[in-house]
């Protein structure tokens, strides 16, 4: 069963599985992905953002994240879970992506568990670290933010380096539906001013808009 924990300074979640919830896991996000056309102008980005995702998990259950030693109440039997860290937009993000195109391709029992489980620890999680902002932040849990955008992977990693930047605490997770709004709806001033950025620069490299990456990421203090 997976775990999920807030991290230290409040950035995102600690996400513990054991090897076979962490494999089911990543077999449900690459399995959705890989319905996605990655070649498709309007697809790309929710390919990305979902490949991103079941990378992060894959390191995991290969041992290369976050490793612990559980013992749960009642049981003096201890267990090896692996884990990952994901900032809480970025999991919001991915969870969106993730909800929104299981819509359009046959899921098993297992695969909608596997994302009932997730949202569950992601929602659990929020609360623990702070119930005032969960309380606005849960309802961006699989909806409401624009994955369908076909420039929301260089919106994501917008946001991302946003959020990581700003300053820790429960004022800047409070802040988060405001941030999604931002970057995510087109009728913002914010949005607008975001994509004429993203314009420049792609003028200036000669690329299209949805060819953009971040290059240059703030460190995470978790």
């Amino acid at each position: 069963m997976l775990q999920g924990y807030p991290t230290k300074n409040g950035t995102g979640i600690s996400i513990f599985g054991d090897y076979g919830d962490l494999n089911s896991l990543y077999s449900t996000v690459h399995e959705i992905a890989n319905s996605l056309d990655e070649y498709n102008e309007r697809l790309k980005a929710q390919h990305q953002l979902l490949m991103n995702f079941a990378y992060e998990i894959r390191k995991a259950y290969s041992g290369q994240r976050l490793t612990d030693k559980l013992i749960f109440n009642g049981d003096d039997k201890e267990m090896h879970y692996y884990g990952f860290q994901c900032v809480w937009t970025d999991i919001l993000i991915f969870i969106s992506a993730l909800r929104h195109n299981a819509g359009y391709v046959q899921t098993d029992k297992l695969q909608q568990a596997n994302m009932y489980m997730l949202e569950y620890v992601v929602e659990r999680a929020l609360f623990e670290y702070d119930s005032e902002g969960a309380n606005f932040i849960q309802h961006f849990i699989g909806q409401r933010i624009n994955v369908t955008n076909k420039y929301a992977f260089i919106i994501y990693q917008a946001l991302h380096i946003k959020f990581v930047s700003d300053r820790q605490g429960k004022k800047r997770f409070r802040n988060i539906p405001k941030l999604i709004g931002d970057y995510f709806s087109e009728w913002r001033q914010e949005y607008k001013d975001l994509i004429a950025s993203f314009e420049i620069s792609a003028k200036e490299q000669n690329c299209k808009i949805t060819d953009l990456e971040f290059n240059d990421f703030p460190e995470i203090k978790w």
